[in-house]
């Protein structure tokens, strides 16, 4: 029997663009975790290119002797997950996978998500509680900045028709009006290195948080979860320095020299990515014959810390 034509769901099917509101800080108030507070005016993430939802539930299978086939699958644990990419217009949700824990907004907040979209002609919104990010990527190549951040979620729900959130919620009903942040949002030559500017052509930073997951048994979902460590790298193409900085990154790349380094995100507001005490770990230039470009070089860089925006 064939497929009968039906309303299928495209990407401007999306009713509500994804949002989000804080649970405030669920390491001081561990009970909040994965509560939405009631009337909750929700803000939008940014210009959405994507939304992976990543459910992985596990079951465990009956096998028995006398029959090849198993008798019976019962669930055992829910791991949610999600990614998003966006074009940033500010540094609001970044700064919850990049600012130092014991800030006000960093990831010791856990965040509640919502979205809504058409099934069939009719709204359902889904809800993503308990958020945490593990991990973001702020990334430019002479355009608009791409951010892409993975969380980790206590519970993802099923879409449903209703809302799904206390009292009287407040959710933003369109896109930003706001134009992404590009390239020339920072200024002219954004990047420093030991406190010399530096042309580049690319640039990227990732920020990784481990997470202590409580996982316990007697509940499928996860109870809780608390961030513990913090990573910090960044990725450069620079042409080659001035006069006075030739051979720097190349030197520094040799000591291991530990550095200041930023870049500014925008001037204005001012915003700007310190890192502290940062050592290139990876470097590299080519000299080929049949190409015009110039000189490159690229690093990778891994910093001590950051400074908080």
């Amino acid at each position: 029997m064939p497929v009968s034509a039906h309303n299928v769901t495209t990407k401007k099917d999306i009713v509500k663009e994804l949002q989000y509101v804080t649970e405030g800080n669920t390491v001081t108030t561990p009970s909040n975790y994965g509560v939405t507070p009631n009337s909750s005016t929700f803000t939008l993430v940014g210009n959405n290119i994507d939304l992976n939802i990543n459910p992985d539930v596990k079951m465990f299978t009956v096998d028995v002797l006398g029959t090849e086939d198993i008798i019976d699958a019962v669930k055992t644990e829910s791991l949610y997950a999600f990614t998003i990419k966006f074009n940033p217009i500010d540094t609001n949700l970044w700064r919850y996978v990049w600012n130092a824990s014991g800030q006000t907004v960093s990831p010791d907040s856990s965040l509640s998500f919502t979205y809504s979209f058409y099934l069939g002609g009719t709204e359902y919104y889904q809800h993503m509680r308990g958020c945490r990010a593990t991990s973001g990527t702020l990334s430019m190549r002479r355009g608009a900045w791409e951010c892409d951040m993975t969380f980790v979620a206590k519970d993802i729900t099923i879409p449903s028709t209703t809302t799904g959130d206390g009292g009287t919620p407040v959710y933003q009903t369109s896109e930003t009006s706001a134009s992404p942040i590009i390239h020339t949002d920072g200024g002219g030559s954004p990047f420093t290195w030991n406190s010399a500017t530096y042309g580049e052509r690319s640039f990227s930073t990732t920020v990784t948080r481990e997470m202590a997951v409580m996982a316990v048994n007697g509940e499928t979902d996860i109870t809780y979860c608390e961030p513990v460590a913090r990573r910090i790298t960044f990725n450069a193409d620079v042409f080659a320095g001035t006069t006075s900085q030739l051979t720097t990154m190349y030197t520094d790349f040799e000591s291991k020299t530990g550095r200041t380094a930023s870049y500014k995100f925008t001037s204005s507001p001012s915003k700007t990515l310190t890192f502290s005490n940062a050592r290139i770990t990876d470097y590299s230039y080519s000299h080929a014959a049949g190409s015009n470009d110039a000189l490159i070089e690229s690093i990778t860089a891994v910093a001590e810390s950051v400074t908080d925006l």
